[in-house]
């Protein structure tokens, strides 16, 4: 009787060895692990696509407002105040444009630019009763169009090749460019060392 609970005691409980003990840990610290490692790549890929519609919105929101405002710039050859004209070069554009579709007559002088990051835009609405057509100087009172915009180019096409500048002023025969491209670049700063940016290109018709 003695050697049968002696033999029970010492062969089915026994317990657990070190390495079963061992073994067991590894496999739940590889499992918690494991888990940790794909909740964050899931976290990183989910802000991820988060700040690439943030670029995408920001990207469409300053392109239309700036092909519904080009895209119907006016010109004429008057002069003095009178004059209305088109001027722009890489960084910068000027012109005048309807302020509003469903306002004949309501018109605009509108200038876009880029600094610092920024996309920039003025509008000074022109007095119907002493219209003034002339730019001002720099451009004065302008507010933010767009923000964490890495870089942002103009050019401009007279139906055949593509310039830098275009000035309308300096024309024997002013006359708008028949396009312009423009070209954004967003920047939402880094994700896990990887830069999350977007490159956006549109070519408008110009043409009232």
């Amino acid at each position: 009787m003695k050697k049968s609970i002696l033999f029970h005691l010492s062969g089915e409980d026994r317990g657990f060895t070190l390495i079963e003990i061992l073994i067991a840990i590894f496999v739940f610290t590889f499992v918690c692990f494991s888990a940790i490692f794909i909740l964050k790549n899931s976290l990183l890929s989910s802000r991820k696509k988060t700040v690439e519609k943030e670029i995408l919105k920001e990207i469409i929101f300053i392109s239309d407002y700036i092909e519904n405002r080009i895209s119907n710039a006016m010109i004429n050859d008057l002069s003095g105040k009178y004059r209305m004209n088109f001027k722009g070069e890489d960084k910068w554009v000027k012109f005048v444009a309807p302020f509003s579709e469903n306002k004949e007559g309501d018109i605009a002088k509108f200038g876009i630019y880029w600094k610092d990051n920024k996309i920039m835009v003025e509008m000074v609405r022109v007095d119907k009763e002493n219209p003034d057509f002339s730019f001002f100087d720099g451009f004065p009172g302008a507010q933010i169009l767009g923000e964490n915009v890495k870089d942002f180019c103009i050019k401009y096409s007279d139906g055949e090749k593509w310039f830098d500048k275009w000035d309308t002023e300096i024309m024997d025969e002013p006359k708008l460019p028949e396009f312009v491209e423009i070209k954004i670049i967003i920047s939402k700063g880094k994700i896990e060392r990887s830069e999350i940016e977007r490159e956006f290109k549109k070519t408008i018709k110009i043409g009232w």
